[in-house]
């Protein structure tokens, strides 16, 4: 079925495997919830079309499909299984984010900037990353507010993925340096 991005919601899904919880993006069509596919170039629809029949008609039970037009470009979106919940609010996002891989996205070379930095007279602060830079990294890769960024990194240091190198307890928006618990 091909829509308009007008035709659907777009929302936070929450999608389980196992004991392992993420957060997805989604779309809500008529209650039905959806999970984003490929997206390609209006050019290449029919390479889209033929994708999605092959996504309905191969996996037992068939597995709907939406192809929604967003200017330029046109996203499949498949009904998924293991979708739990649309995420309502800040407390479900912060909830449902698994920490393991969130870290482990974070200290890979594509992550935040992680590195040895000191301040004036004290021992330097190894493999330590900044406050702001890790929000600034977080609400642009997740897709989630500044707000729901500090949050999340005060469930990391809560959970001990992370700690502040100042002692200073919660997690902040600011220039303080962070470390990975595993870098220590």
């Amino acid at each position: 079925m091909l829509l308009k991005s007008q035709d659907v919601s777009y929302c936070q899904l929450v999608r389980q495997f196992g004991t392992i919880s993420e957060i997805v993006s989604g779309v809500n069509y008529q209650g039905n919830l959806f999970v984003r596919g490929n997206s390609y170039p209006h050019q290449q629809r029919q390479v889209a079309i033929a994708e999605m029949r092959r996504s309905y008609l191969d996996p037992e039970p068939a597995v709907a499909c939406l192809l929604v037009a967003d200017g330029e470009i046109e996203t499949i979106w498949y009904e998924d299984r293991y979708i739990l919940k649309i995420v309502e609010d800040a407390s479900d996002i912060v909830t449902y984010f698994n920490l393991a891989q969130l870290v482990e996205e974070m200290r890979s070379p594509q992550g935040v900037k992680i590195e040895n930095r000191s301040q004036s007279f004290r021992l330097p602060y190894l493999r330590c990353a900044i406050g702001r830079e890790m929000v600034d990294w977080m609400s642009t890769k997740l897709s989630i507010s500044r707000p729901h960024a500090v949050q999340l990194g005060q469930r990391s240091i809560d959970e001990n993925w992370l700690r502040n190198l100042s002692n200073k307890q919660p997690f902040g928006d600011n220039d303080l340096y962070y470390q990975f618990c595993m870098d220590k």
